[in-house]
């Protein structure tokens, strides 16, 4: 089994990406500083990365704990929400392997009423 079950990217609005995954490690165990967003032509560190982390329950319909920290409990598989400024980069780049950036679909309400965005 791979190290993701389960990858939607949303359109959240204009200029955000949310993305959805779920990935089999703890959440102690995500790299988020190696999830990116590359751009040609842009600086590696200037590229777009993760923002307002969020970890979610297994059906993803609720938050397991406040926005930008680690649940209490290493739950596993992880279940995480977080948002992609969008830029020219047309793909995601993980430690878990690389994504589609494309905002096929609305963000669904089960994420859109629980999700912080600032």
């Amino acid at each position: 089994m791979g190290c993701v079950d389960f990858y939607r990217c949303h359109h959240f609005n204009d200029e955000w990406y949310l993305i959805e995954m779920v990935l089999n490690v703890r959440p102690s165990e995500i790299d988020w500083s190696g999830i990116v967003a590359p751009e040609d032509g842009v600086k590696e560190s200037d590229w777009q990365c993760a923002y307002m982390e969020q970890y979610l329950n297994s059906s993803g319909t609720e938050k397991i704990c406040d926005t930008y920290k680690e649940p209490k409990e290493d739950v596993y598989p992880c279940r995480v929400a977080f948002f992609i400024y969008k830029t020219a980069a047309n793909r995601l780049r993980t430690p878990y392997g690389d994504f589609a950036l494309e905002g096929l679909e609305k963000t669904p309400s089960r994420l859109r009423d629980i999700i912080e965005f600032e």
